[in-house]
């Protein structure tokens, strides 16, 4: 139970303001990448559509094993400083480097270098936000203040891709990918210094993981053990529920910003401006969703979430005129957003005490590495099975709402049981 006079803790406006400057730019560029990256292979090197749905898997791969290991090594150590001023530095760099590779001649081997490249970067990014930024902001919160912490650091890569679809497309299309990569890396590297000289290790000592009661690796191999399954069915059904949506997101995100230039024929910056509106006006959805979730009715929530989204997705494949368009990204994301209100903070609620850090690792494996490598990999198939000459065209779309609604299977074996007493009803969703 929640203690209701319990004094809120503050952890300072150094604090807050190291939080906000490293969530932003880290969410910044993690939003170029997962929009921008994509588009400028198509855009420079080539039509096909494999090698982004290789390089949305090699970044998702890279991403999840990284978070695991190097948010270890942080634990052992102690720190998490170095990990996040060096790698948002190197991160900055290695994103100012990422167009260079469209310098080389060889097609074949400019898509194997940006695909290195891109993985290059997802491990400094990973390194510095998932691994050591997330656990930093655990480090320097308590029982009574992570809800407001968390609700700021949520805000936050909503608010990155309102400015990176909105600022980033226009950035494009006045100056080109080159001056746009430049930038957005020279700003990541100079947040990072300037995080070197504010930010404060905090004052108690992280957990050294050489006196933990278990070993990293094992206890990744533990977490999937029947054992732990049937102990967590739950959990695993809610992450599985969470994978099928998350697969039916990448099926078509990888290549929106694609569609929307080439198919539905709008400019860098309206494309920008499409998301941007949408995503504005979904964000209004996330605050009485949340009220509702902590009500008790995220489960009802999370089963009408896959079905809005389909009907987003489904009107927005039949969609040409702009403010249609606008209209119906809007009843997508404002599928997406409750849908990861209400599953994320189910999952929290579901983690084992004692195994927060390890099974944030696990969910980043149904809800990133999983999706990312399956969804991106069906879009490619079906962009070159039915796209006009590598443009994708609206059966994607569907695709996509379709496989969504498989995320409703779970959710409703999960009702269905706590009807009959058969699952142990230990923190509602």
């Amino acid at each position: 139970m929640r203690e209701e006079n319990k004094q809120v803790t503050k952890i300072g406006a150094r604090n807050w303001f190291v939080l906000v400057i490293l969530g932003l730019a880290g969410q910044l560029a993690w939003n170029v990448e997962n929009s921008w990256f994509n588009t400028f292979v198509y855009d420079t090197l080539t039509r096909d559509p494999k090698p982004i749905a290789w390089m949305v898997a090699i970044s998702a791969i890279t991403a999840t094993l990284t978070t695991l290991f190097m948010g270890a090594y942080s634990d052992r150590i102690g720190k998490r400083k170095p990990f996040i001023i060096i790698g948002y530095i190197l991160w900055g760099i290695s994103t100012i480097l990422f167009p260079t590779t469209a310098y080389i001649k060889n097609i074949n081997l400019a898509v194997a270098l940006v695909i290195i490249a891109d993985g290059i970067m997802t491990f400094f990014g990973s390194t510095a936000y998932d691994a050591a930024y997330n656990a930093w902001t655990t480090d320097i919160s308590d029982e009574s203040n992570r809800g407001r912490i968390s609700g700021v650091i949520t805000i936050l890569p909503l608010l990155a891709t309102i400015i990176g679809a909105g600022l980033s497309g226009m950035i494009i299309d006045e100056f080109g990918y080159y001056y746009f990569f430049y930038a957005l890396g020279a700003l990541v590297s100079i947040i990072g210094i300037v995080g070197a000289f504010i930010l404060k290790e905090p004052s108690n000592k992280v957990k050294d993981y050489k006196n933990g009661e278990v070993g990293l690796l094992k206890g990744i191999i533990g977490a999937f053990s029947p054992k732990s399954i049937r102990a967590n069915k739950e959990l695993y059904l809610v992450l599985i529920t969470l994978a099928l949506y998350s697969i039916s997101v990448q099926v078509f995100i990888p290549y929106q910003m694609i569609y929307i230039n080439n198919y539905l024929a709008y400019s860098k910056g309206d494309a920008g401006i499409i998301s941007a509106a949408a995503l504005i006006i979904a964000m209004i959805f996330a605050y009485p969703a949340g009220i509702l979730t902590d009500k008790g009715h995220g489960l009802k929530l999370a089963i009408a979430a896959p079905i809005i989204s389909f009907i987003g997705f489904m009107g927005f494949s039949f969609s040409r005129g702009f403010f249609i368009v606008i209209f119906f990204s809007v009843i997508i994301y404002i599928g997406y957003v409750i849908f990861i209100l209400t599953t994320g903070a189910w999952v929290k609620n579901l983690i084992p005490g004692g195994s927060r850090g390890l099974y944030e690792g696990v969910r980043m494996i149904f809800s990133v590495a999983i999706p990312m490598i399956i969804g991106p990999n069906i879009g490619s198939q079906l962009i070159l099975s039915y796209g006009n000459d590598g443009v994708p065209t609206p059966i994607i779309v569907q695709v996509a709402g379709a496989i969504g609604l498989l995320a409703l299977l779970p959710l409703i074996y999960i009702h269905f049981s706590r009807r009959g007493g058969s699952i142990d009803e230990k923190a509602k969703g």
